[in-house]
């Protein structure tokens, strides 16, 4: 465990805990000392036992000691959940508590609030440097003398010192009992969030950041409908004829090394990837449909950079479509994040209807980007449902024209 972390977490930690007893006490302090202290005002101030005066003096600098923190909490943001913050509010704690051990203790053998006051210190203020045994010494050593300036000596010095001995043994181990439990506890939450960190990884690369934040807070996904999504479908052609040749292993590797460079590329443009099913390829845009064409272009050209670096002759039909969709997550056992909708049946055809190493679009992608890109018209096709359609092939955004085209006009060789 690294210890300058746990350090600041325990600090942080026991501030926290320190302000939230101040707080109470801050409030309870004066009704107790008022219940405390009507009894000495009934009578006449000659006939009131010795020390009244002192343990009122120290009601009203405890209630102030308290007010301090809340107010350093508050006001002083420099100051607050530091180390040395944290030790001057432990020294200032257990000299109030030897200062009330003092008065009741050494006056009538009171030692209830020293003992509350101790064991909050040891309890409630850890601070993770070795602070606490220091003070606890010299706590003892001011009872002691305390005491002895009452006129005990001998056996008689011993048995009032016996108490106050006593309490700040169990300090002492309470003081190392706390620090031990903190240490596990920190050591447990770094656990926690290592796997939370770990499931989290894991979620957001199934489904998109907007979807999974609205899974962990909500525990559920309403469906969200579009009414403008770009849809992008990619197969590659004639790939279950090539991946006959192959092993499985080196199969899976060839989609791997494909798909991992697509999926840097739809992230460089901020799109969602919803799927793959075999070797096709899925991605969605809900605003920048632009961003969608540049990733159908940046895609056939990472495909011509794979078939140069290992000897391959693969294509891809590419398909793009925008129109009104669902979006939405199926199931809550291995939940899938999926579209729907005659948009992505038109891409899917698109895709399907088109020509290996030629990105097809319908004529709503080129009506919304055509400021973008520079397109040739294709002769109207039939689509199964949708009777003839006028389509384009999306050639690039400037000239030279991409993918082999080199008019408009021209349709893929």
């Amino acid at each position: 465990m690294a210890l300058q972390p746990f350090r600041d977490w325990l600090v942080q930690k026991s501030w926290a805990q320190g302000v939230y007893y101040s707080k109470a006490v801050a409030w309870l302090l004066p009704p107790a000392a008022l219940a405390a202290d009507a009894a000495y005002f009934t009578i006449a101030q000659q006939h009131r036992p010795q020390g009244v005066a002192g343990l009122l003096a120290w009601q009203l600098t405890a209630e102030l000691f308290f007010i301090t923190v809340i107010l350093v909490d508050r006001y002083a943001p420099r100051l607050r959940g530091r180390e040395g913050a944290l030790n001057t509010a432990c020294a200032g704690a257990m000299l109030l508590a030897t200062w009330v051990g003092a008065v009741h203790g050494a006056m009538w053998g009171d030692l209830s609030i020293y003992a509350a006051g101790a064991t909050f210190v040891a309890a409630v203020m850890c601070t993770p440097s070795p602070v606490r045994k220091p003070m606890y010494l010299l706590s003892f050593g001011a009872l002691s003398l305390a005491v002895a300036l009452r006129g005990y000596a001998g056996l008689a010095l011993l048995a009032a010192l016996v108490n106050p001995f006593c309490i700040l043994v169990l300090c002492t181990a309470l003081d190392e009992l706390m620090l031990a439990r903190n240490a596990e506890l920190y050591a447990e939450m770094q656990r926690a969030e290592s796997e939370c960190a770990r499931a989290d990884k894991v979620l957001y690369n199934v489904l998109p950041a907007s979807i999974a934040d609205e899974l962990k807070r909500e525990d559920k996904v309403n469906a969200v409908k579009f009414d403008n999504m770009g849809v992008l479908f990619a197969d590659i052609a004639g790939f279950t004829s090539f991946s006959r040749s192959l092993p499985p292993d080196a199969l899976v590797l060839v989609l791997n090394q494909i798909f991992s460079a697509f999926d840097g590329l739809v992230e460089k443009y901020g799109l969602e990837k919803i799927k793959t099913i075999g070797d096709a390829y899925m991605v969605v845009a809900h605003h920048r449909l632009d961003s969608l064409g540049r990733l159908a272009l940046d895609m056939g050209e990472a495909l011509q950079r794979y078939n140069v670096a290992n000897g391959t002759q693969l294509a891809m039909r590419i398909g793009m479509h925008a129109g009104p969709a669902v979006a939405g997550v199926i199931g809550v056992k291995r939940f899938l994040y999926d579209v729907w909708g005659d948009t992505v049946n038109v891409a899917s055809r698109m895709e399907s209807s088109g020509e290996p190493g030629a990105v097809h679009v319908s004529e709503a992608v080129y009506l919304q980007t055509r400021q973008h890109f520079a397109f040739a018209a294709r002769e109207p096709i039939e689509l199964k449902g949708r009777g003839r359609m006028a389509t384009y092939w999306l050639l690039g955004p400037s000239a030279p024209p991409r993918f082999g085209m080199e008019t408009a006009g021209a349709a893929p060789g």
